[in-house]
């Protein structure tokens, strides 16, 4: 059965074509490492209608990118169709325990000093570059707009509504 529209989220975006039977490169967010598997379907939109593919087999090839052969995608010609696309899996096929990522809006963020830095105030979900807005505490407008990667984000604490993070040189004097 197909799901509306409405009730899938993008998490990866098909790259390329990979080899001549029907593989593919996508790059995810790194937050959906774990939704990404031969378990689910994935969602792909033809005609602005999302068609499910089941994956058949997953390399992975650095940090957040994989090779994915999807059933029924058995060439290049039909892999090269997909090239562009977005991949989106239903909402209620993410973990129940897992927060979302607007579920950090209302944290603190602090360095790993402990020094505030802020709070979250918004959470942007650029295409390959998902974001925190962060309200600052030593600014008086305006809004710092924080990667949501690993290097960055070291961790966080739900009982403190704390997160901690790894600021890159420079970013706070923007």
């Amino acid at each position: 059965m197909l799901a509306p529209a409405n009730q899938l989220l993008p998490i990866a975006k098909v790259i390329k074509s990979f080899g001549t039977k029907g593989e593919v490169l996508i790059r995810y967010a790194p937050s959906f490492q774990e939704d990404i598997n031969e378990k689910k379907p994935v969602f792909i939109t033809f005609d602005e209608l999302p068609v499910p593919f089941f994956i058949e087999t997953i390399t992975p090839r650095g940090a957040s990118q994989v090779v994915i052969k999807l059933k029924g995608v058995d060439n290049i010609e039909l892999a090269d169709e997909i090239t562009g696309q977005v991949v989106m899996i239903e909402y209620g096929s993410l973990e129940p325990d897992e927060p979302s990522l607007t579920d950090y809006i209302g944290f603190k963020v602090e360095d790993s000093t402990g020094t505030t830095i802020g709070t979250v105030s918004n959470f942007y979900d650029y295409p390959n570059n998902p974001c925190f807005g962060i309200t600052r505490e030593d600014k008086n407008s305006g809004e710092l707009l924080l990667p949501v990667h690993e290097h960055i984000i070291l961790g966080s604490d739900s009982t403190s509504s704390t997160i901690i993070v790894n600021i890159p040189n420079g970013l706070l004097d923007i």
